[in-house]
């Protein structure tokens, strides 16, 4: 007798949604012991612990295709770790480069903050120019470009930002 949605299932009979939770929690409580030991001994606890979990997580989404379940998680996990050794590696680059530039910027010196300072208070429409030409490094083409400006207002721009800030510079000497 089939089994239609909606229609009472027979008396003493399991629908195939309990055998695969009955199944995969018996696969689960057998194997999730070993599993987590062998995460353990490729990443940090708290990491070994996540992959061990997130590997049973995709057995589980593929319960029913999954042939050898045991292989598949130990590969899933082994995947699972091999990420995080790459992303651990890029993070690991990204932080040296980090500290690389930090010791070579070092403080800056009183010249360097006080003309941040300047630059800081100059009216938003020099200011933004003065940032991209002198701090970020772009032509004044580039520079009107982005800001949807002729050329020649930007570099009008930048000498009245040139001026304000000399002014300025000369009343704190």
């Amino acid at each position: 007798m089939a089994v239609t949605e909606g229609s009472p299932e027979p008396a003493g009979s399991v629908s195939r949604s309990e055998a695969d939770d009955e199944a995969f929690t018996a696969f689960f409580a057998a194997e999730f012991g070993a599993l987590a030991a062998y995460c353990s001994r490729l990443l940090s606890p708290g990491a070994a612990e996540d992959a061990a979990q997130e590997a049973l997580v995709r057995v589980w989404t593929h319960w029913r295709t999954v042939r050898d379940p045991r292989a598949y998680t130990f590969l899933v996990a082994t995947n699972l770790a091999r990420r995080q050794w790459q992303a651990d590696a890029k993070q690991r680059a990204l932080n040296q480069r980090l500290d690389a530039d930090e010791r070579t910027r070092g403080e800056p010196s009183d010249a360097a903050t006080t003309l941040r300072d300047l630059v800081n208070r100059l009216p938003s429409r020099l200011r933004t120019p003065t940032l991209l030409h002198y701090y970020a490094d772009l032509p004044t083409a580039e520079v009107a470009r982005l800001m949807r400006r002729p050329p020649g207002t930007i570099r009008r721009r930048l000498s009245e930002a040139r001026r304000f800030l000399g002014d300025a510079l000369t009343e704190t000497t």
